[in-house]
């Protein structure tokens, strides 16, 4: 018999920042900003993500290089 989730912790658990959450970050976590925005539209879950990332480890330590 399958569980299907029932009474199992749904919130994602996070052991870092990503490049593409650090990415959604920088931009405000403004989908129409994303590139990923035309493949995703209305499916994207990085906001909450990003939320999630910043509660449990502080603003991600962004450099400068490259930019």
């Amino acid at each position: 018999m399958k569980n299907y989730g029932i009474g199992k912790d749904k919130s994602p658990k996070f052991q870092r920042w990503t490049q593409s959450a650090v990415e959604c970050y920088l931009i405000g976590c403004t989908c129409s900003k994303c590139y990923l925005y035309p493949v995703l539209k209305n499916k994207c879950k990085m906001k909450q993500s990003v939320i999630e990332l910043v509660r449990q480890f502080g603003k991600p330590k962004v450099s400068n290089e490259g930019r």
